[in-house]
C-alpha cells in the first residue's frame, strides 16, 4: 500500500509534473508565432465587421417594421 502523501509533497510533486510536461512543449518559433497572430486577428476583425453590419441590418429592418 503506498504511503500518503503529505499536502505539501502533493504540491511539490504536481509543480515538478507540471514542469516534466512544460518541457515536453513544441513551441513554435517567432515566424510562426507572428503568422499564427495576423491571421487571429485578420479573422477577429472580420467576425465584428460581420457582426456589425449584420446588427445595422437587423435594426434597420425591426425600424422599418415597427416604425
Amino acid at each position: 500500500m503506498s504511503e500518503k502523501l503529505s499536502f505539501v509533497d502533493r504540491i511539490k510533486k504536481f509543480f515538478e509534473e507540471v514542469y516534466r510536461e512544460f518541457n515536453k512543449v513544441n513551441w513554435p518559433d517567432h515566424e510562426k508565432l507572428m503568422n499564427s497572430t495576423f491571421v487571429v486577428i485578420v479573422i477577429s476583425v472580420i467576425f465584428t465587421l460581420f457582426i456589425y453590419l449584420a446588427d445595422i441590418l437587423v435594426s434597420t429592418g425591426v425600424q422599418l417594421i415597427y416604425g
